[in-house]
């Protein structure tokens, strides 16, 4: 499959545009259209529809677009790499990380990192494992910091950095705050706040709630955000599961607390992982360096 025709079709899957994708190609419109008639007669299936409101992609269409934007990444990366073999770079590197190590772990390895290597590009981006694990599969991203971890995978490789704690949360002002014991059908009797139901934490709550006989809570509200869900908590009436790591004093709204609920507390490892059979960049081993070296610090790993 020819690569320039690969950059062509997902021209027109970003932009919808025959007219704009041609711009952004640099080619005529009349050289796109052959372009991709030639990749469809390849394929022998339709990638795209015209409608009133311009190009769409049809299910063949969004199928190819998921293997060629891995395409893609894989060849900046490769021309990444090249760049760098010849010093023409620093190198630049692209960390997924989760909110929990967002405040502390890597803002210092971003520090030393930039004590190390003055040349080098670094773009982090805060998600949630659903999230960053696709992206790191994709090329999108060289290493991903998050709580996952599957020794048997062959294409990823993962090292436990430390071990965090997912617990039943509320602020240190809910009613439930002065318990010396809770039970878990005690807490259905007030509103959560909760990650999305495709997120690890809220379907290991809800596998709590079943395995004693309960209907898992039902959230008021609902969000993909750690820091979100941890400031609404702070605000007083909602419950939350959300990691330690989030936990911190705050003398303007009181402080969140883990609730006094047996069994409820759930051992997270936050992974380093990163592809197998792809080479780093320089600036992603550097990172990688510095990360291990910091997790041993209490600082991090308490």
């Amino acid at each position: 499959m020819d690569t320039k025709r690969l950059r062509h079709f997902l021209a027109i899957y970003e932009t919808g545009s025959l007219s704009r994708a041609a711009e952004l190609v640099f080619v005529t419109q009349p050289a796109l259209t052959k372009s991709i008639r030639q990749l469809e007669d390849e394929l022998q299936v339709k990638l795209f529809d015209r409608t009133p409101v311009g190009v769409v992609p049809t299910a063949f269409g969004e199928a190819l677009a998921i293997h060629a934007k891995a395409v893609r990444a894989e060849m900046r990366l490769a021309e990444t790499q090249i760049a760098m073999l010849r010093g023409a770079s620093e190198g630049q590197v692209v960390v997924g990380i989760t909110t929990s190590v967002a405040e502390n772990l890597m803002p210092v390895a971003t520090a030393r990192l930039y004590s190390w290597r003055k040349g080098i590009s670094l773009t982090v981006v805060v998600g949630t494992v659903e999230e960053l694990i696709p992206s790191l599969r994709r090329g999108e991203l060289d290493l991903a910091l998050s709580g996952w971890a599957d020794p048997s995978d062959p294409d990823l490789s993962s090292e436990i950095v430390f071990r965090d704690e997912v617990s039943v949360l509320a602020s240190s002002r809910h009613p439930l705050a002065s318990k010396s014991e809770i039970q878990l059908k005690d807490l259905l009797s007030y509103p959560w706040a909760l990650p999305m139901q495709r997120m690890s934490w809220r379907s290991r709550l809800d596998r709590m709630f079943v395995d004693q006989g309960l209907a898992p809570p039902i959230a008021s509200v609902l969000s993909n955000s750690a820091s979100y869900l941890r400031a609404l908590v702070l605000q007083g009436p909602f419950i939350g599961v959300l990691p330690h790591r989030l936990v911190r004093p705050d003398e303007r709204a009181g402080h969140l607390i883990p609730l006094p609920v047996p069994g409820a507390s759930i051992e997270v490892d936050i992974t380093l992982t990163y592809r197998n059979r792809i080479a780093m960049s320089p600036a992603a081993r550097a990172l990688t360096a510095i990360l291990r070296e910091l997790i041993g610090a209490a600082e991090f790993t308490e």
